[in-house]
């Protein structure tokens, strides 16, 4: 009798030690499998924070001159660009591309996704705006407000405006009348309201499309 107990006991630890080593097992390649998703992320110009960040309330106006909130943005994954209407290159490049990812996107099963253009130029006003996303895309939503309405949605997208935001980084004195420098990452924002990642330019639909498809994953 003795015997069959040892054995009972000796077979349960066997047992408990197996499922202890597949337990291992399938974190390590869990951890593996993550520094690898992380990997791919950042080859395509992808930087995702370890956690969310929340974001403070917005107050913000539309190009139908409608507020809008961070409650606008909930409910829906966004992409939010900064930029102006009179921007000569690097404004219209990436709200090209971006239309591309969207429009081949298409009407998919994936989470819906709101594209979030504001401007950082005082003159932009919402029907100029309006008028200038048509160029894009009719779904493209694009936002203004007051310099400190902006600048504060600006700084939490780590995004700098050309308006003094970020010390060394305003206006170049050898820039060209109509010019402003401006950052020109795409923030990602979750259906949560909250702050997910970046993606760094040079922006190309298709890594945008890859990139945010491998973040939704993550969430």
């Amino acid at each position: 009798m003795a015997a069959i107990r040892l054995n009972r006991t000796v077979w349960l630890a066997f047992v408990l030690l197996n499922v202890l080593l597949l337990m291992l097992i399938a974190l390590l390649l869990q951890f593996r499998a993550g520094r690898a998703e992380l990997a791919r992320l950042d080859g395509l110009g992808a930087a995702v924070y370890p956690e969310p960040v929340p974001l403070r309330e917005i107050a913000l106006s539309d190009q139908r001159g409608q507020p809008f909130d961070l409650g606008d943005m909930r409910g829906a994954w966004n992409l939010v660009f900064f930029g102006f209407s009179n921007c000569p290159d690097m404004c219209p490049l990436t709200l090209a591309e971006i239309e591309r990812y969207y429009r081949d996107r298409g009407e998919s099963a994936e989470a819906p996704v709101q594209v979030v253009f504001v401007s950082i130029d005082p003159a932009d006003t919402p029907a100029i705006i309006g008028e200038y996303l048509d160029e894009f895309h009719e779904d493209f939503i694009g936002l203004s407000g007051s310099r400190e309405a902006v600048a504060g949605f600006a700084g939490q997208m780590f995004a700098n405006t050309g308006a003094g935001m970020d010390a060394g980084h305003g206006q170049p004195a050898d820039a060209p009348e109509g010019m402003i420098s401006h950052s020109i990452h795409i923030a990602v924002v979750d259906p949560v309201g909250e702050l997910v990642g970046l993606l760094r330019p040079p922006h190309r639909a298709a890594a945008i499309g890859e990139a945010l498809r491998l973040i939704m994953q993550r969430a």
